[in-house]
């Protein structure tokens, strides 16, 4: 029978719980929204999921007349981005991606 450290079990149940909960995720955009995106900032919306696998990704509430919308910012390959999420019919609504601004990765780092 092989034993396990406490540590080792810690990580291996952190890393399980990980996976199920980034699998579970369910995203959902416009299409053609994210054809756009694609032009004018370089990412479409199916690789900006990436951002989800940032273990330090940031969310912050962003001020909206309509539906709440939040800001998220984290990193792909290296580099920050920003996008703009709303939470929809249990799915996560992406309306905008693009690289982050300045100040945005100050919050990032800090």
């Amino acid at each position: 029978m092989m034993v396990l450290s406490s540590q080792t079990t810690a990580s291996l149940l952190y890393d399980l719980l990980w996976y199920i909960f980034y699998t579970m995720i369910k995203f959902e955009f416009d299409e053609n929204k994210s054809h756009s995106n694609l032009e004018k900032h370089g990412i479409d919306f199916v690789d900006a999921q990436q951002l989800w696998d940032d273990a330090d990704l940031l969310e912050i509430p962003a001020k909206t007349a309509d539906e709440p919308r939040f800001l998220v910012i984290g990193m792909i390959t290296g580099k920050h981005w920003s996008g703009v999420i709303t939470y929809r019919n249990d799915c996560i609504r992406i309306v905008s991606v693009r690289r982050s601004r300045k100040e945005e990765v100050v919050l990032y780092e800090s």
